[in-house]
C-alpha cells in the first residue's frame, strides 16, 4: 500500500471517529431535550391532576356542609316534636310527682 493510500484511511478513520462523537453528541443533546420535554409533561399532567383533586375535594366539602345542614335541620325538628310531645305529659307528671310526695 502506497503512502498516499495509508494517510487516505487514516484520515477516513479520524472522519469516523468525528462522526461518531458528533452523533453521541446529538443522541445525548436529543436524549436530554426528550427528558426535560417528559419531564415538562409530568409537570403539567401533576398541576392538572392537582387541580382536579382541589376542585373535586371542594365540590366534596360543599355537599358535606349541605348534607350537615340538612341532617341538622332534620335533627332539630325531630327534638322539637319530642318537646312537644313531651310539654303534653307534663302537668301529669308533675301532678303525678305531687301525689307520690303528698302520699309519702
Amino acid at each position: 500500500m502506497s503512502l498516499e493510500g495509508v494517510k487516505r484511511i487514516v484520515e477516513m478513520e479520524k472522519l469516523s471517529q468525528k462522526r461518531k462523537e458528533e452523533a453521541e453528541q446529538t443522541a445525548k443533546r436529543l436524549i436530554a431535550e426528550a427528558e426535560k420535554e417528559g419531564s415538562g409533561r409530568l409537570e403539567v399532567a401533576r398541576w392538572e391532576a392537582e387541580m382536579k383533586v382541589k376542585k373535586l375535594m371542594t365540590a366534596i366539602e360543599q355537599k358535606s356542609a349541605e348534607n350537615a345542614a340538612k341532617f341538622r335541620a332534620e335533627t332539630d325538628r325531630q327534638c322539637e316534636q319530642i318537646k312537644e310531645e313531651a310539654r303534653k305529659y307534663l302537668d301529669d307528671a308533675a301532678e303525678l310527682i305531687v301525689r307520690r310526695v303528698v302520699a309519702f
